[in-house]
């Protein structure tokens, strides 16, 4: 008998154990497969919040913008983010006036009482990227005038990411 023969002879014995496995992807497959099929894009006009989801998929990234919100000589805060199941978040902060803002980060367990995380004064035309210091399941960011009777317009990001 050949040895090609043999070969095929021993091919057509079944085996006792089948491996019922489907065959691996390689590595390039994994690597042209996106990690998140969904994006979340938020839409604002006149700092209110709207958000627009592309449909199929994980929510990786969330952005909401409050842009053009106005400060005055009292502090307002924008809407709470519940940042319980988020990795990573950031605040953006864009001054379009001239006069300068005072910007708080403020946490709360609860999403009523809040204490101010870290604050910083940002001058007109400047931007700057906020992050909090301690982390509570609530966070939002409270705007205020430097001087009284002279507000400003910020533009806000507020940029998460959750690892999936």
């Amino acid at each position: 008998m050949s040895r090609t023969a043999k070969r095929s002879k021993k091919r057509l014995r079944p085996t006792k154990y089948v491996s019922r496995r489907r065959p691996r992807r390689s590595c390039r497959a994994k690597l042209l497969k996106p990690p998140c099929s969904r994006i979340t894009r938020p839409r604002v006009k006149q700092g209110r919040p709207s958000r627009t989801i592309l449909p199929g998929a994980t929510h990786c990234f969330t952005e909401h913008t409050y842009v053009g919100a106005e400060t005055s000589s009292s502090t307002s805060a924008l809407p709470a983010q519940d940042t319980s199941s988020l990795s990573m978040y950031t605040y953006g902060i864009v001054n379009r006036g001239k006069n300068p803002a005072l910007v708080q980060i403020q946490i709360s367990p609860n999403a009523v009482d809040y204490a101010v995380d870290s604050q910083e004064v940002i001058a007109g035309g400047q931007t700057k990227a906020l992050v909090p210091q301690r982390f509570l399941r609530y966070t939002r960011l409270a705007i205020q005038s430097m001087e009284p009777d002279q507000p400003t317009r910020l533009d806000v990001y507020f940029q998460a990411q959750r690892m999936p």
